[in-house]
């Protein structure tokens, strides 16, 4: 692989990578720093009766995220289009006859019997 290739692969998986954890990030960051989240972001601090913790901001950075992925227009996949149209000409293989080859070193050593019957009960 190219430098420039390796280059542009790894800048792609580092902006999906980026985008699809946004929202872990965000928890993590709640989870593991409750109360730094909540003095930075938290709107409810001057009123402590709610038991809000941070939770409201939370909710609503989540829901704005998903409002965002919401969004994705599909509908250039409905739409048919034809890429390629070709006609297929007649292929012909040219006929060489298989010449019979015979394996005369082959032997049969080995023969099953179906209909064979054990005439004495095994012995243990």
């Amino acid at each position: 692989m190219k430098p420039y290739q390796l280059t542009i692969a790894i800048l792609f998986l580092v902006i999906t990578l980026a985008s699809t954890l946004k929202i872990a990030g965000t928890l993590g960051y709640y989870m593991l720093f409750t109360e730094n989240f909540i003095e930075t972001l938290c709107e409810n601090k001057d009123r402590p009766e709610l038991h809000c913790d941070g939770k409201c901001a939370l909710s609503q950075m989540i829901a704005s995220e998903n409002d965002k992925n919401d969004g994705i227009n599909l509908d250039f996949l409905k739409i048919e289009t034809v890429l390629f149209l070709h006609t297929v000409s007649e292929i012909q293989f040219p006929f060489t006859p298989l010449t019979p080859t015979f394996d005369v070193a082959y032997t049969d050593n080995y023969r099953f019997h179906l209909t064979d019957r054990i005439k004495h009960p095994p012995r243990v």
